[in-house]
């Protein structure tokens, strides 16, 4: 399953998420990110906590914070799913033809920070909290 197919199963998608924290295993080619996701609960500020889970990792990359941005690594970070685009990620096609069958590219942006992390992988799914 790609993010982009797990997001559509939630009804506000990553839209006004919160990244809590992201862990990188290299050596087992993993990746898990934490959120609070915006779970169309009747109150609107409720969120609820979800594991992302990605195997196969091929790329994880963070843009440059713009140094205008009022980013504080204190606290969560509020972002956006995105379909990963040349327009946002450049190089794109390269990056598409060079990974290896069945890669999924997705991206989330941070907006704090005005800037996205691009991510590449062949599996994900959402772990139990």
């Amino acid at each position: 399953m790609t993010i982009s197919e797990l997001e559509d199963k939630l009804p506000n998608g990553f839209h006004d998420s919160y990244i809590v924290s992201v862990a990188m295993d290299f050596l087992a080619g993993t990746c898990r990110i934490e959120l609070d996701v915006d779970y169309d609960d009747p109150d609107p500020d409720t969120l609820r906590r979800m594991k992302l889970q990605l195997k196969d990792v091929h790329l994880i990359a963070l843009g440059p914070q713009d140094p205008s941005s009022s980013f504080s690594p204190a606290g969560t970070v509020w972002v956006d799913g995105s379909a990963t685009t040349e327009e946002i990620f450049p190089n794109l096609e390269s990056y598409r033809k060079n990974a290896p069958q069945g890669t999924f590219f997705y991206s989330f942006f941070l907006r704090d920070a005005n800037t996205y992390m691009h991510l590449a992988a062949k599996e994900a799914l959402f772990e139990d909290v």
